[in-house]
C-alpha cells in the first residue's frame, strides 16, 4: 500500500492533497493540520469528488497516522501576503512550526521523503533536514519547478510560442536570487540567446509572478500546488525524471550546506542524482549569491 500525508491543509495543502488524490498516486493520503475539523472536513470534500475517479482512501489524522508513509508533504505555515515583499517576511514565524513538524516527523522514528513547501522555502528546507536528520537526498524543497513554469509562462508570452515547445528552468534561491538559465534556455530544441537587456526585463517580470497573483487573489495556490504534485508522482512511480528542487548541497556547485534550488534526477528514493549543469558567468554569480545569501540568513536564524 502506497501512502502519503500531507502537514497543513489550508488553501495549499489541501489542492496538494486533491492533485495526489486525483491522480490515483497513493491508496491511502493523511491530512494533519492543527485544526482538525479543517483535515476532516478537506478529507470527506476529497473523497466525494472521488467517486467516479478512484478509491483512493482520504483521511483526516496525526502523525501516528502517518507511520509508513513514503512521502511527508509540508506546507504548514503562515502563507505570503500581499504586504509582504520578500518570503523572508515570513521567517521568524514559520520557523517555530517547521521545527515543530519536524520534531513530530523525528517522533516517528523512520525516514520517508519529506518535500518541504513553506516559505523561505529554501532555509525551512534546511532547518527541516537538520531537525529530523533524514538523508538530505529525501528532504526536497518545492519551489523550483515553480520558478521554472513561471519563467516558461513569461517566455511564451514574449516570442508567442507555443509553451509546450520552450524548455527553460530556474535554478538557485526561491527569491530575489533566483537564476533562469537563459543559457539553456531552447526553443522547439533550438538554443535561443538573449540580449541582456531580454534578460533583465524577463528576470523581473518572474520576480513579479508571484505577487501579482497574490494581489490579486490573495495567494499563490494552484501553480504550486500543481508542480509539487508532479514532484510527488517523480517520486512515487519512481521516473527518475529531472526536476529543479531544493536540495543541501555537499560541495555541489561550489557551495556547501545550503538548501538551494539545483537540478536533479527524482526516483523513489527522493534525490537519486544532483546535476551539475554549466552555467555562464552571471549565471554562477547570480547562484553564489544566493548561497551565501542563504547560508548568511541559516547562521543568524540558528544563533537564537
Amino acid at each position: 500500500m502506497i501512502k502519503v500525508a500531507v502537514v497543513g491543509v489550508g488553501n495549499l495543502g489541501s489542492c496538494v492533497a486533491y492533485e495526489i488524490a486525483n491522480r490515483g498516486l497513493v491508496d491511502r493520503l493523511i491530512l494533519i493540520d492543527v485544526y482538525r475539523e479543517l483535515a476532516e472536513g478537506n478529507a470527506d470534500d476529497i473523497t466525494q469528488a472521488l467517486a467516479f475517479r478512484n478509491e483512493t482512501e482520504v483521511l483526516a489524522g496525526d502523525y501516528e497516522d502517518a507511520k509508513g508513509s513514503h512521502a511527508i508533504i509540508v506546507t504548514a505555515g503562515k502563507p505570503r501576503t500581499p504586504e509582504m515583499r520578500s518570503r523572508m517576511d515570513l521567517l521568524e514565524v514559520n520557523k517555530k512550526i517547521i521545527e515543530d513538524v519536524a520534531s513530530n516527523i523525528r517522533k516517528m522514528g523512520e525516514s520517508p521523503i519529506i518535500v518541504t513547501l513553506t516559505n523561505p522555502v529554501d532555509v525551512m528546507n534546511y532547518l527541516m533536514q537538520k531537525t529530523t536528520g533524514i538523508d538530505r537526498r529525501k528532504v526536497i524543497g518545492s519551489a523550483g519547478m515553480l520558478d521554472s513554469s513561471r519563467f516558461k509562462v513569461v517566455l511564451s508570452q514574449r516570442l508567442r510560442t507555443s509553451i509546450m515547445d520552450i524548455e527553460a528552468y530556474v535554478i538557485g534561491e526561491h527569491g530575489d536570487y533566483q537564476v533562469p538559465l537563459f543559457s539553456q534556455v531552447r526553443i522547439k530544441g533550438k538554443k535561443r540567446s538573449f540580449n541582456k537587456n531580454e534578460q533583465n526585463e524577463i528576470m523581473s517580470e518572474i520576480r513579479q509572478a508571484a505577487l501579482k497573483v497574490i494581489s490579486k487573489k490573495g495567494a499563490t495556490i494552484f501553480a504550486p500546488a500543481n508542480n509539487t504534485a508532479n514532484i510527488v508522482e517523480m517520486i512515487l512511480r519512481d521516473e527518475k525524471k529531472m526536476a529543479v528542487c531544493s536540495v543541501i548541497l555537499r560541495g555541489e556547485y561550489g557551495v556547501d550546506d545550503v538548501s538551494i534550488g539545483v537540478p536533479v534526477i527524482l526516483g523513489c528514493e527522493g534525490v537519486e542524482r544532483i546535476l551539475e549543469y554549466e552555467l555562464d558567468e552571471d549565471e554562477k554569480e547570480m547562484f553564489t549569491k544566493g548561497a551565501q545569501y542563504l547560508k548568511r540568513t541559516i547562521k543568524e536564524i540558528l544563533k537564537e
